[in-house]
């Protein structure tokens, strides 16, 4: 028997065991059906949810642009696959239409590179939806900050984002967490991250990566 065979059989060994004994104890045969039961029904709602999306964009871009171009994209499939997995795994299921986006993005301007399309994936992954709409709030807040005067900017971010954007700022320790993931991943710069300090006010770029994150998940 080669090594492969050998392995593979005590794999397949070690998985029945382990469902055998599952079975039998009412705990975690309790968990094993609901993971054969509820889980699969859910993953089946998820793909149906991603499947029913992504017909609807591809129809609604079809008379934009050549769909057979798809065939001369880099690694088309690799993107498309893994757009569908983290579809498919995501917590939130809010951001499947993230990931439909993020392929017919791909479709749709192909002088992204698959460096910058390998690296908004996986932050697409990383990041909640709490993430996304605090650097769109962000984004919008730089636009809007741009339209002031000088002297008024100070604390021009502080107040707008508890103004116009409460719900995102309802938890302290989160959003701060929030900003600093968008920080370190050079989406923005924030010259302080407690936007909770009332004395404390922070300048505020959305940087260029953080522009095409944003228009790479978008519509």
């Amino acid at each position: 028997m080669s090594e492969i065979t050998e392995n593979n059989t005590i794999t397949n060994v070690g998985a029945g065991v382990t469902k055998a004994i599952m079975h039998s104890n009412p705990i975690t045969g309790f968990f094993q059906t609901l993971y054969d039961e509820y889980a699969s029904r859910q993953w089946q709602q998820r793909r149906e949810k991603w499947e029913e999306i992504f017909e609807d964009k591809l129809q609604n871009i079809k008379d934009e642009i050549d769909l057979t171009k798809i065939e001369s994209i880099p690694n088309f499939a690799q993107i498309l696959l893994s757009a569908g997995q983290g579809a498919m795994s995501d917590i939130e299921e809010d951001k499947v239409a993230l990931y439909v986006n993020a392929v017919v993005n791909s479709i749709k301007n192909e002088n992204i590179d698959d460096t910058k399309k390998h690296i908004f994936l996986n932050m697409l992954r990383d990041f909640t939806v709490l993430h996304i709409e605090t650097l769109k709030a962000l984004q919008q807040c730089q636009v809007d900050n741009n339209s002031i005067p000088n002297q008024n900017r100070p604390d021009f971010v502080n107040n707008y984002l508890k103004t116009n954007y409460s719900y995102l700022m309802k938890d302290k320790v989160v959003i701060n967490n929030v900003l600093s993931d968008l920080q370190s991943k050079q989406l923005c710069f924030i010259s302080t991250l407690d936007f909770y300090d009332e004395d404390i006010y922070g300048d505020l770029l959305v940087l260029k990566l953080g522009d095409e994150f944003l228009n790479f998940i978008s519509e």
